[in-house]
């Protein structure tokens, strides 16, 4: 296990303010196999001179700038230049704890797995972590991902590369939003078993500038294609994969109709604002029955009667979310490009939306 390199691969776009503490972290990893694939897509702020400093203190350090092609290439370029027995990802306005790519190397190890996914991490939210480490089906996996246990994005996880290499598993450069998910999906189709922990050692920033943060009508109708191509590729499939997979599109129909009126862009889609509230009216007994906690049910009940005022209610959230977090009311002031508070994930439509 201490002999494995490991290739780290950090997209980095508009990350000024966090990409050092990023790259320091890898620096500081107690295992020192690694090496640092920092891949610079275009980004038009000082990321790249910051790089290029940091790159002269380690050799580990490798840099690769290319045009903006988004984060699915930028990725991509990370993954044809890795030589690592194993790939991780980071984003580059998180950061790491001095353990991490060890906890990961140690999961994998023990479970005999070629990939390994953590429940937890450090975010603005209620901490959850524990030593508990184990192993699942890799169709137990995917209903965790399509039910938000695990999270959808590729970062707090490592890969076998040969695993990757083997059956040419690479992101979809056509999806920027989703595109983590795809990317884990297709994985498991390949695999017998997945190496779970619960230990927090990764922690992702709120950074009210990054695109994740912003409600963009084509990123969300972009995810509604992510899970479509999901669906079309699945080799391993089970009642409750479906299951799961049909709620996570169905939230869809919220982010949407959430994201419209908080952007106050009703008026330029009406017919979908419509299309997306009627839906949620037609599959109301999704949630009711699928969520776990009873205010998240309240929730989608009020937004069943008045969505307007559960799109105030998350502007307001987000407002003390922002002061929370350093990031300021300012950050609210465009509000075309406003993401909807409720956000796991995603929803189903007829039409656009089905």
């Amino acid at each position: 296990m201490h002999e494995d390199l490991v290739s780290i691969i950090i997209p980095v776009y508009n990350v000024e303010k966090f990409i050092e503490k990023c790259v320091k972290s890898l620096m500081n990893q107690t295992h020192k196999n690694i090496e640092i694939i920092l891949v610079d897509d275009g980004s038009p702020d000082h990321s790249s001179e910051i790089i290029e400093r940091i790159a002269t203190a380690d050799q580990r350090v490798r840099i690769i700038h290319q045009q903006n092609k988004g984060v699915s290439a930028a990725r991509n370029t990370g993954l044809q230049c890795a030589s690592g027995e194993y790939v991780m990802f980071v984003d580059g306005d998180d950061w790491v704890d001095s353990d991490y790519v060890s906890y990961f190397l140690t999961l994998v190890n023990e479970n005999g797995s070629l990939i390994g996914m953590n429940k937890n991490n450090y975010s603005t939210g209620k901490i959850i972590t524990n030593e508990d480490r184990y192993a699942v089906k890799a169709e137990t996996a995917i209903e965790w991902i399509y039910s938000d246990e695990l999270f959808v994005a590729v970062w707090n996880k490592i890969y076998s590369r040969r695993l990757l290499v083997d059956n040419n598993i690479s992101f979809d450069p056509t999806i920027w939003y989703g595109e983590g998910m795809l990317f884990n999906i297709q994985c498991l189709q390949y695999v017998d078993t997945v190496a779970i922990g619960e230990k927090s050692v990764y922690h992702q920033t709120f950074n009210p500038d990054s695109a994740m943060r912003k409600f963009n009508l084509k990123s969300n109708l972009c995810g509604i294609k992510s899970l479509d191509v999901q669906k079309s590729i699945w080799k391993k499939v089970t009642p409750a994969i479906e299951k799961e997979w049909e709620y996570h599109r169905y939230r869809f129909n919220r982010s949407i109709a959430t994201g419209l009126l908080e952007s106050g862009m009703v008026s330029e889609y009406p017919d979908l604002y419509k299309e997306c509230i009627h839906n949620i009216r037609k599959g109301i007994i999704m949630p009711l029955t699928r969520e776990k906690t009873l205010k998240a049910k309240v929730g989608w009940l009020l937004y069943f009667v008045r969505p307007s005022l559960m799109a105030k209610r998350s502007i307001s959230l987000r407002k003390k979310l922002l002061r929370k977090t350093g990031g300021g009311e300012n950050s609210l002031t465009s509000s075309k490009i406003l993401v909807p508070m409720y956000t796991p994930n995603t929803v189903q439509f007829v039409g656009v939306c089905a």
